[in-house]
């Protein structure tokens, strides 16, 4: 439960870091373009799971399609982020609420890991994971402050050498 809690926040916290930092070009910083932010993640997972043009296209439709599913769930969450019940028993509520809510995502990343086994070698699924984890930590790391780039991004000014 605490490492859905944890990549939940950590989905939320990258995709609002990115938002705010690189979501469009000079002048229009503080835009997200979630187009590009898909578009980069979709890059990112291609190039570090080693997906062959194929594997990529039967494959990322359906990665879209549990991601659309995940922010619905997402959606649902965020009505109760800044929440102050009034009292016990709306607290209890809440917390179960929320519960069953990390409950569904972790219920949606599961039966749509299994589709993913049907398209692609388990090592590969385990490489697409992954990827989107790093992706996640390195876009989190550039906003935090640390000299590290945003995968598949080259920010001018930056030294844009990424380890290897």
């Amino acid at each position: 439960m605490r490492k859905v809690l944890i990549l939940w926040v950590t989905m939320m916290l990258s995709c609002a870091a990115y938002a705010q930092q690189w979501g469009q070009p000079q002048g229009q910083q503080g835009r997200f373009d979630p187009q590009r932010f898909q578009k980069e993640l979709e890059q990112f997972i291609t190039k570090e799971a080693g997906l062959t043009p194929k594997e990529a296209a039967d494959f990322f439709p359906v990665y879209r399609e549990m991601m659309n599913k995940q922010r619905a769930v997402y959606a649902q969450a965020a009505r109760y982020r800044y929440m102050k019940p009034k009292d016990n028993a709306e607290c209890k509520k809440v917390i179960l609420r929320r519960d069953e809510l990390d409950l569904q995502v972790k219920e949606i990343q599961k039966t749509y890991h299994e589709k993913f086994l049907k398209i692609l070698p388990a090592t590969k699924v385990f490489d697409v994971i992954n990827a989107e984890d790093n992706f996640h930590r390195q876009s989190l790391r550039w906003v935090g402050g640390r000299n590290a780039p945003i995968p598949g991004r080259n920010v001018p000014g930056r030294n844009n050498q990424q380890k290897k």
